[in-house]
Formats: C-alpha cells, sequence, structure tokens
C-alpha cells in the first residue's frame, strides 16, 4: 500500500509539473507577442522617439525571446547556459528602464537628469562587478544560490531607485502624466512580483520553487506588459506643475526656483 501510495503521489506530482510547465510557456508566448505588439505601435505612433531607452529595452526583450525559442527549439542542449547568460544580462538592461522613468520626470532639467543617469550606470556596472562577475566564477553547485541571490538583490535595488523617483516627484509636484505615470506602476509591478519570488525561492529552495518560478516569470512580465500597453497606446500630453503643491504646501514658483537652483548648481560641477 505505501508503494502504491507513493507511486500515486509521484504521478500527481508529474501531472501538476507538466501543468505548471505549460502554463509557463503560455504564458511566455502571450509576453512575447504582447511585446511585439507594443514595440508596432510605438513605432507607428513615433512612441519610440520620445522614449528611446524604454523601447530599446522592448527590442531587446523581443529578440531575446526569439532567440531563446530558437536555441530551444534546434540546440536543447545549450538552452540552459545560453538562458542563464541571457537572463543575467536582462536583470542589468532593465535599469535603462529606470532611466527612462527619470529621464521623464526630469525631462526639462538636464542636470539633474544627468545625475539620475549616472547613478542608475554606477549601480548597474557595481552590481555586475560585485554579483554578476562572481556568479559566473563559482562553481555549478552554488551557482543556483548565487543567481537567486543576485536577482533578489537586483530587484531591491531597482525598487529603492523606484521609491527613490517616486518620493522625488511627489516632493517636486512632477506631474508625470499618463505614458511616465504607466510606464512606472508597470515596472514596479514587476520589480515587485519578482522580488517576493525570488525572496521566497531562497526560503524554500530552488529545486522545490522551480515550477512555479517556470511560470511565475513571465506572469510577471506579461502583467508588467500589459500595464504599459493600456498606458502607451497612444501619446498622452505631459502636464506642467501649476498652482498649490498639494504634497509640500507650497507655490508653483518656490518649487520651480528650488528645481532651478539644484539643476544649476549641479550644471556648474563639471566646471569647477
Amino acid at each position: 500500500m505505501a508503494r502504491v501510495g507513493r507511486a500515486g503521489h509521484s504521478l500527481c506530482q508529474s501531472i501538476m509539473l507538466r501543468i505548471m510547465y505549460i502554463l509557463g510557456f503560455v504564458v511566455s508566448v502571450c509576453a512575447f507577442l504582447l511585446d511585439g505588439l507594443l514595440i508596432v505601435k510605438g513605432i507607428r505612433s513615433r512612441l519610440y522617439k520620445l522614449f528611446p531607452l524604454f523601447y530599446s529595452y522592448l527590442i531587446y526583450a523581443f529578440l531575446g525571446s526569439l532567440g531563446m525559442y530558437v536555441i530551444y527549439g534546434l540546440f536543447p542542449h545549450v538552452y540552459p547556459s545560453a538562458y542563464w547568460i541571457y537572463y543575467l544580462v536582462t536583470i542589468l538592461v532593465e535599469f535603462a528602464v529606470l532611466v527612462e522613468i527619470s529621464d521623464q520626470i526630469f525631462r526639462s532639467l538636464p542636470a539633474i537628469r544627468k545625475l539620475g543617469r549616472a547613478l542608475t550606470v554606477f549601480v548597474t556596472v557595481g552590481l555586475g562587478l560585485l554579483y554578476i562577475l562572481p556568479t559566473i566564477l563559482v562553481g555549478p553547485a552554488s551557482r543556483s544560490h548565487s543567481l537567486l541571490d543576485f536577482t533578489l538583490r537586483a530587484s531591491v535595488t531597482k525598487a529603492v531607485i523606484l521609491i527613490v523617483l517616486f518620493y522625488m516627484a511627489r516632493h517636486y509636484d512632477c506631474q508625470m502624466g499618463r505614458n511616465v505615470a504607466g510606464l512606472m506602476l508597470g515596472f514596479s509591478i514587476y520589480v515587485a512580483l519578482n522580488a517576493t519570488i525570488m525572496a521566497c525561492a531562497m526560503a524554500f529552495g530552488s529545486a522545490l520553487f522551480a515550477p512555479v518560478l517556470w511560470f511565475m516569470e513571465p506572469l510577471a512580465f506579461a502583467l508588467c506588459l500589459v500595464v504599459w500597453t493600456v498606458s502607451l497606446w497612444e501619446l498622452a500630453p505631459m502636464p506642467r506643475m501649476g498652482g498649490v503643491s498639494p504634497v509640500v504646501g507650497r507655490d508653483f514658483q518656490s518649487v520651480t526656483l528650488e528645481l532651478t537652483r539644484f539643476n544649476s548648481e549641479l550644471s556648474k560641477l563639471p566646471h569647477k
């Protein structure tokens, strides 16, 4: 009886794994198609000129996914290593979305915008040197744990940057508009889900969590793409600051003067 029970449990587990695998593949294909749709719409509406880094990231994700499908179909033995490299690079490429958000929030203040870019590039390079290189150099036995740890830390770092950008936008009463707000909301959902998924994987073990990870990773990206598709389907004019700031209780002129002064001080730094 015990042997029959173990066989039945093994069969149920095998069925569940198969279902999770199929669901993950279906969601991945849906995200791939939605990514392509968003790229085509952005090109036709000329939105890619206003959000160059964001659409560059979408094109990278689309071509990368296409390449993974081709490798999986033609060279299945190479797929695990190829996907691992692609996944690591993608984690860093995603910082381009944060740069795009920062650029759009401070579009009229070039010095602050450059500071945001510099900080994001610094964080990206730092993560690459501190986490990607050790992950590549460690042995296969501990590579899985190192990869999960790196992904979790990168997701937390992105979340911190998003919180800082959101705080600055609220503090200076920067009206982002539907396009930028949707861009920020979609990426926030993606980062939050990724951080939760990786934290669970670290807590319960990658082997136990692998089937769920296979399904949840593309689902997080698909949800992000849905928000981006809705918010970036057409160009929405960026509102201007005006009136009295409801967040910090200051009038428009004082907020503008403070931002302009900060931007001016930053502009002088390279010339000193």
